[in-house]
């Protein structure tokens, strides 16, 4: 099999279509289009629907995608070794990351391995929980950083931090004048939160069924910052565990408390792909990503 042809399925497959992909690999888009083509002939199916914004990957192409990165990845530690180079992180390693998360730990982590690793390039997916969940299950992230807010393991993650989940909205807001504030209070409150589905809000919607309250979400947004300018510029209210509120709600303007009775508690895992082994650039990144979230630095 044709590794140049390998290498564009991944390309194509990354940038959404064939031109973004030509431009990255500064190859012309006739030449890509070939060797995919030929791919495909090889492989005795399509891997892309055409579609008028791009493409978009076949079930063929979505099984043999994550063999497809794992033939590249070990065609380049391949090369590592001829060279003499064995031993050494190097490669681009996907990380996918909820957005509670992506900053300070994006920011951060990229320092880091400038400094420790400097052959290692990072491409970041941020998404939900469940989101980012399914990209470390099918391969399309070597490391997820993710949340969890049930009792009990997750197989192949490691809980790396537990926080409290607090009610935040704007400085005044009567349901925020004490420290600890009662889950049956969210029922009278006007809140905005994460896209469904999401964890947060089925685990939300469990307890108000238990409480006897109807919650009023009146607005959804797919990142922490919609929400959080939904706090500032329309006096809603929405939920946020402990290290985001102390990082990014805690200034003028803002008011918070720890949800109580019942309080709910945010897991943070931090997952290593198991679709191939991992490289040595996927092991530094979960390795430093595991150490800034245990908040050794940057996230304070």
């Amino acid at each position: 099999m044709d590794l140049k042809g390998v290498r564009a399925f991944c390309s194509v497959e990354e940038g959404g279509s064939f031109s973004r992909a030509a431009a990255a690999l500064g190859v012309a888009q006739s030449v890509l289009s070939r060797q995919v083509s030929a791919l495909e002939g090889e492989l005795g199916g399509r891997l892309f629907h055409r579609t008028g914004r791009g493409v978009q990957v076949t079930e063929l192409g979505k099984a043999l995608l994550p063999r497809a990165k794992a033939l590249l990845a070990e065609a380049e530690q391949l090369a590592l070794e001829a060279r003499g180079e064995r031993g050494t992180a190097v490669g681009t390693v996907d990380l996918g990351v909820v957005p509670g998360w992506a900053q300070p730990l994006v920011s951060t982590l990229v320092s880091r391995l400038l400094a420790e690793f400097p052959r290692v390039k990072l491409r970041v997916h941020e998404g939900y929980s469940g989101e980012v969940e399914a990209w470390v299950a099918d391969g399309r992230a070597e490391v997820a950083v993710f949340n969890r807010y049930r009792r009990g393991a997750i197989r192949g993650a490691e809980a790396v931090l537990h926080s409290d989940m607090m009610l935040v909205g704007p400085e005044g807001h009567p349901a925020l004048t004490h420290k600890d504030v009662p889950f049956r209070a969210l029922g009278e409150i006007a809140l905005c939160g994460p896209l469904r589905p999401n964890g947060l809000t089925t685990v939300m919607a469990e307890l108000a069924t238990r409480q006897g309250i109807e919650l009023n979400t009146v607005m959804e947004g797919s990142s922490a910052t919609i929400l959080r300018e939904a706090v500032m510029r329309c006096g809603l209210c929405t939920v946020f565990p402990r290290p985001y509120v102390e990082r990014e709600a805690s200034g003028p303007g803002f008011a918070s408390a720890r949800i109580v009775k019942p309080g709910i508690e945010q897991t943070t895992w931090l997952a290593v792909g198991t679709q191939r082994p991992a490289s040595l650039a996927a092991r530094a990144v979960a390795r430093l990503a595991r150490q800034i979230l245990a908040g050794r630095e940057g996230t304070r």
